[in-house]
């Protein structure tokens, strides 16, 4: 296969398997995957019999995946929470030299990732490459693409603020995993291997010891933070920086882009109040959040289950719009947007995940990067972003 969709029975693997669908249909040679027989055909039959095949395979079961990625060219895995249903899938890819992308934001299974799997991916040639959705594709490429101009002028990278504009809604599967390491099994897990590095995995070389180029986060907190001048918004906090932030650390470290970079990311907003209300609406819903009985209720009653997500209709109408302000070491200034027209955390992730994915499959040679644990910005680059801009990135 050029592609098999792991994970297709979820919201966003049903996304996913809708976009392959109605993108590629039978220009390409790919499957669905999952645990559930009857699930993933139901999956396979809503877009056309015969378009693509489908492969039964629990995540726990080292022998099924073994000869599902034999099959491939690269896995694509919307199966989280990753530390939970996604450790032994990386291990058989790694292993055995097949590409693989996933959509995860679970920074701490990355690194164990990266510390069990790295040389082991590096050996076999296998890129297994995480954070290819909106956690953390945008700021990874947009990071990539500024450290790139400011090469041309000769200077590093200094400094990177970033201002997003986002109309997006929490599915069912994304609560599952961010409840999971809150309070749940994943709370509890001890990532060992990571700690015997002796440094921050995100930080490892090809040659295993510590990168020279790091970056420090310094994300909008949960207050509201006035633009430097009026030319820019101003900001509060977001959800996902310090994954974002996590992923350009891993892609800095590998790429060069600076040896001391400090990330800012936030929120963007036009007013004060209106940045204002933002951070009082999550302050309520935190607290709510905190307190187990009220967490359960809101769970039971208001929040999505796992599989379940926005309509339709609200992702057509999400968008994200990233500004990036790069600043260099001899001062110069550059800056970047990226535009996404939908709603970004879910349909756009299911392209994201698949264009990641394609990226390794079919224009696999035109990447320059060598098997191991790495980032979008770190191993697709520009290959991927050209991918994107074809498909409705702007």
């Amino acid at each position: 296969y050029d592609i098999v969709l792991y994970g297709c029975t979820g919201f966003t693997g049903k996304l996913a398997t809708a976009y392959l669908s109605e993108t590629y249909g039978d220009m390409i040679k790919w499957a669905v995957a999952g645990r559930n027989q009857e699930r993933c055909q139901k999956v396979a039959d809503t877009i056309g019999k015969g378009l693509c095949d489908v492969i039964v395979c629990d995540s726990g079961d080292e022998k099924a995946l073994l000869a599902m990625v034999k099959k491939t060219k690269v896995i694509a895995t919307a199966a989280g929470p990753f530390a939970r249903y996604g450790s032994l899938l990386v291990k058989v890819c790694a292993e055995n030299g097949v590409d693989y992308a996933d959509i995860t934001g679970e920074t701490n299974w990355v690194r164990e990732m990266i510390a069990k799997y790295d040389d082991v991916a590096r050996k076999s040639g296998a890129r297994i490459v995480s954070f290819c959705g909106h956690d953390s594709i945008p700021w990874d490429l947009s990071t990539y693409m500024l450290a790139k101009k400011l090469k041309e002028g000769g200077e590093d990278m200094a400094k990177i603020d970033f201002y997003d504009d986002i109309v997006s809604a929490p599915s069912g599967g994304t609560l599952e995993t961010a409840f999971a390491i809150m309070f749940g099994k994943e709370k509890a897990y001890k990532f060992t291997e990571q700690k015997k590095l002796g440094y921050d995995a995100l930080l490892k070389t090809p040659n295993g010891e510590k990168s020279d180029y790091a970056l420090k986060a310094k994300n909008v907190g949960y207050t509201v933070k006035p633009p430097p001048h009026r030319s820019l918004p101003y900001r509060s906090f977001f959800f996902m920086a310090p994954v974002n932030a996590n992923s350009v650390k891993r892609s800095n470290a590998l790429n060069g882009y600076g040896e001391k970079i400090l990330y800012c990311e936030g929120t963007s907003f036009k007013s004060f109040f209106a940045a204002l209300f933002y951070v009082l609406s999550w302050a309520i819903y935190g607290i709510g959040v905190y307190i187990a009985p009220i967490r359960a209720i809101m769970r039971a009653v208001w929040l999505p289950k796992p599989g379940q997500g926005p309509t339709e209709e609200a992702m057509e109408a999400g968008h994200l719009y990233v500004l990036g302000v790069a600043k260099g070491t001899k001062g110069t200034v550059v800056k970047s947007t990226m535009s996404f027209e939908v709603d970004p955390g879910y349909k756009d992730t299911a392209r994201m995940l698949v264009e990641s994915a394609l990226a390794l499959s079919i224009d696999g040679k035109k990447i320059k990067c060598d098997g191991g644990v790495l980032t979008p910005g770190a191993c697709q680059a520009e290959v991927l972003l050209d991918r994107l801009l074809k498909t409705g990135t702007a």
